[in-house]
């Protein structure tokens, strides 16, 4: 396998580099920390619709890059590097590839170029309070009442619910099956609770009480599982690749610090027992890297128990590895390494945030074993 970007990928994340660079440093963002309004920077969000990357997997006929999952790890990487706030694994990956794969012909033309544009987010809601991380909708439900849906439930968890204008919701059928549908956020009958999860991005819980959608808000996948299922395996594609930009820079970070900080007359990174932790984290980035390509060149695969075999394999070992990195980098560090002011602390938030978004290690670990590679 080859573990290198193709030209244009490594494009992509240089022109998002220099973006983030220069409008999105650390003081800006814990500034967008304190705000309560917005959990992210809308002005950085219109900057990635504008230089195409809200568009990544859609297709080029709606004004997207057509992408895979190459282009979501090279992406989501080098913004996990700068500490993103944005709704990009909400919108841009799940969203999209949701409404790209399941949505109508009329969803598509209708709600597809708001989104790329930036104008109008997307959010999936993949799970249910007490269900873990079952995607099959077990207490939301659905039924006909003349020509509409009448929808009742709770979602949890929501990743960029927060901010979301349409957001997909699975619910069982009043007589057999389940169905997905496209709900607008602000519909009646809608209760949303906002917050901010430990790395500062922005979720909801979903109340759904009585809300009443048209024919026209179903959406075209067969049932809801399967489709969830395939969407949450992109979600932990783009989640396991937001961690290996975590721990490129707790890595870089690190190192620097053992390399400038001195004591009995000399830097720390002198230390042997230092310098064998330091192999240990470079050693955990490489290897996790080569896990987070093979779930980047297996995630669009069609068939279902190949591609989760991968995915979750990745990410039963990228989360034994993030785990360690966090760690190894705070014990190096001493106190400084767990201050709000310092960046590193802000990285070790989203590589904890990462072990158990989308499923924790056991429970990808179990998904490894009942598949077949």
């Amino acid at each position: 396998m080859d573990f290198t970007f193709t030209e244009e990928q490594s494009l992509m994340a240089d022109s998002l580099r220099k973006a983030y660079e220069s409008d999105y440093d650390f003081d800006k963002r814990r500034a967008f920390l304190d705000d309560t309004a917005t959990f992210h920077s809308p002005a950085m969000w219109q900057t990635l619709a504008e230089n195409g990357f809200v568009g990544l997997l859609a297709p080029e006929e709606a004004g997207g890059f057509n992408g895979g999952g190459a282009e979501i790890m090279a992406v989501t990487a080098e913004m996990s590097r700068h500490l993103a706030l944005e709704p990009f694994l909400a919108t841009s990956v799940m969203g999209v590839r949701l409404l790209v794969t399941a949505g109508t012909n009329a969803q598509k033309s209708n709600i597809l170029p708001q989104v790329v544009a930036g104008e109008a987010n997307l959010a999936v809601a993949l799970y249910e309070p007490g269900q873990r991380y079952d995607v099959a909708p077990q207490t939301t439900t659905t039924k006909l009442d003349g020509d509409d849906f009448v929808l009742n439930g709770t979602k949890a968890v929501v990743v960029g619910g927060d901010s979301a204008r349409w957001i997909a919701i699975g619910a069982k059928l009043e007589d057999v099956g389940s169905a997905l549908f496209l709900v607008d956020a602000g519909a009646d009958g809608v209760s949303k609770k906002t917050y901010r999860l430990v790395d500062g991005r922005g979720a909801a819980d979903l109340e759904l009480s009585d809300v009443r959608v048209g024919a026209n808000a179903r959406m075209a996948a067969d049932d809801a599982e399967t489709a969830l299922a395939e969407i949450e395996d992109w979600a932990v594609t783009a989640s396991l690749a937001e961690t290996l930009g975590a721990m490129e820079m707790a890595r870089d970070l690190t190192h620097e610090y053992l390399q400038t900080r001195e004591q009995f007359g000399r830097p720390i990174g002198k230390f042997q027992v230092l310098q064998h932790n330091m192999a240990d984290v470079f050693s955990d980035v490489e290897f996790a890297r080569s896990m987070v390509f093979w779930a980047a060149s297996e995630v669009a695969n069609p068939d279902a128990p190949t591609r989760r075999h991968a995915v979750s394999g990745a990410k039963a070992f990228v989360d034994n590895a993030a785990r360690n990195i966090a760690e190894r980098c705070i014990q190096m560090h001493g106190g400084v390494g767990v201050t709000d002011e310092y960046a590193l602390t802000h990285y070790v938030k989203r590589l904890t945030l990462g072990q158990i978004l989308f499923g924790d290690r056991d429970e990808h670990l179990l998904r490894y074993t009942n598949t077949n590679a």
